[in-house]
């Protein structure tokens, strides 16, 4: 308690004096900002924030907080109620709206932003806002109001790539893709041992390690079985875990029979992130982001496997695979990728002003974009006689003191493209058509079971004071249980019986009301 009442004081007093600071210098209106500074350590009043003060006529004052003591700290400021005036809010838990944060917001500390957005039609009239489809601004409403500002829209379900050694398919003649989960099972075990003999050392099914609930590893996988993400919806309409789906046994199932083929590392439950790992060649496939997997046409100039690996390690990656209710895909917990609450504390002038510098586009601002992403040329970096970025010495400190390509968290920034950004970078690090094609096709099937299913995590922004007291001890030996079924030492008739004891709990039944009474 002292540590945290001695940190909300030295916060608040370092902002008031920072604040008077910048104000004395001019005559600029100061917008005072906190942000996460993810390891680059820059530093305060350098070249690219002088550069967007002149650029929008304000006075920036800003601390970057290290993404270690970030939550700390904001959270510190927040319940003492001293805030600058527009804070990025780092995702807790999965969600922005997380319950520090919701309270602070049901005490009148931060902006609804729905009628600065909706009643001067700029929703409609800024050129990235016109791109997003409603359920983005869905993700960013809480109570019926708009509190968080997303600075832009990440890729469509992130973590739904099967991806493969594709050396391995052509060596073993195992090219022909799988489309079902029984094909995938079956093909997965197969190519493991058929690897495994040839290449005189264990090549394993899956990097899989760890448990179950909420594994990046596995979530897609489960929902191809369930049709549902974390939270999802049950026969009768009432709000269910996806562990707790009937369907969610044949999932383990799928993965037992894994396990009993021996194709996956039989000590997964203990966590060991080495024994299978994919980069390293020790995996036949595992799930991951379904464009990182951008390996370039040369697989030299941009590699994705270790460096201890064959240059001839190919990557690649499946079209998404059916299952009974779903097809392997992990929708976002939420499209927003970063975003920035404001101070109730700030007059409307302020508002305005804190509108106009921190949603401005290229179309306001020719160059912002290239600026937001490199910098200015001269000062963070030079055309060489090809065309090609260069920095010097001085400008890589200029970078990284001055944070330049950081300040898109804050500041609003296109949507992202990872078949762009990732595939088809210009030079040796381009990948091949093939590859390009390949990813555009996934990323369109991806899209269409989108629009056409609504997947979504069903609970997203709704509170339950239940959930926050007693989940993380009622579901404490979920991945113990699973595991346990996987590796064959209990019965389908124990598993059933133990979330059936979690799903007619009181804690359960109450956490399932108040979601559906937030929702209302």
């Amino acid at each position: 308690m002292k540590k945290t009442l001695s940190l909300i004081l030295a916060l608040v007093l370092a902002l008031g004096c920072c604040a008077a600071m910048a104000s004395a210098e001019g005559d600029r209106m100061t917008i005072s900002v906190m942000g996460i500074d993810w390891g680059y350590g820059p530093s305060s009043n350098r070249s690219m924030e002088q550069y967007w003060e002149d650029m929008f006529d304000v006075d920036l004052d800003i601390q970057w907080v290290n993404y270690n003591d970030y939550n700390e700290k904001a959270n510190a400021m927040i319940i003492a109620g001293a805030t600058p005036d527009v804070i990025q809010i780092n995702k807790t838990d999965g969600a922005y709206y997380y319950p520090l944060l919701t309270k602070a917001i049901d005490n009148g500390q931060f902006v609804d932003l729905t009628p600065y957005l909706y009643d001067g039609g700029l929703i409609e009239e800024n050129a990235v806002f016109k791109g997003w489809p409603q359920s983005m601004w869905n993700q960013a409403t809480y109570k019926g109001g708009i509190y968080i500002l997303p600075r832009s829209k990440a890729e469509v379900a992130q973590q739904s790539g099967i991806t493969v050694r594709r050396d391995l398919m052509k060596k073993y003649g195992f090219e022909e893709e799988p489309t079902t989960m029984d094909e995938l099972k079956t093909w997965l075990i197969d190519l493991s041992n058929a690897a495994t003999e040839g290449e005189g050392e264990k090549i394993y099914a899956l990097d899989f390690y760890g448990g179950f609930m909420n594994n990046a590893r596995t979530t897609a996988f489960a929902v191809a079985f369930t049709g549902q993400m974390d939270w999802g919806y049950d026969e009768n309409g009432n709000y269910e875990y996806i562990c707790f789906d009937p369907n969610y046994i044949n999932f383990l199932d799928w993965m037992k029979d894994l396990y009993d083929a021996g194709v996956i590392d039989p000590e997964f439950a203990l966590s060991n992130s080495e024994t299978s790992k994919w980069k390293g060649g020790r995996s036949v496939a595992f799930l991951t982001a379904w464009y990182n997997w951008n390996q370039s046409a040369d697989r030299v100039t941009n590699r994705i496997f270790d460096s201890v690996c064959p240059d001839d390690y190919e990557a690649w990656c499946l079209l998404p695979v059916q299952g009974d209710n779903g097809i392997v895909i992990s929708a976002n917990s939420s499209d927003i990728d970063s975003c920035i609450a404001i101070s109730s504390a700030c007059d409307e002038e302020k508002i305005q002003k804190i509108f106009q510098v921190f949603c401005a586009t290229e179309e306001q601002y020719p160059g912002y974009n290239n600026i937001l992403s490199y910098g200015v040329e001269g000062l963070h970096f030079y055309f060489d006689e090809n065309g090609t970025r260069q920095k010097t010495d001085e400008q890589k400190t200029a970078n990284t003191e001055g944070y330049v390509g950081a300040w898109n968290q804050i500041f609003l920034k296109v949507d992202a493209d990872q078949i762009t950004s990732k595939f088809m970078r210009a030079g040796a690090s381009r990948a091949s058509d093939e590859a390009i094609q390949r990813a555009t096709d996934i990323k369109a099937a991806l899209v269409s079971y989108l629009d056409e299913t609504g997947l979504a995590f069903s609970n997203q922004n709704l509170i339950s004071e239940t959930y926050n007291a007693s989940w993380a001890t009622l579901t404490s030996d979920v991945d113990t249980m699973a595991t346990m079924y996987v590796m064959g030492e209990i019965t389908a008739d124990d598993w059933n019986s133990f979330v059936q004891g979690i799903v007619e709990s009181s804690e359960y039944q109450a956490i399932l009301a108040e979601y559906a009474a937030s929702a209302n």
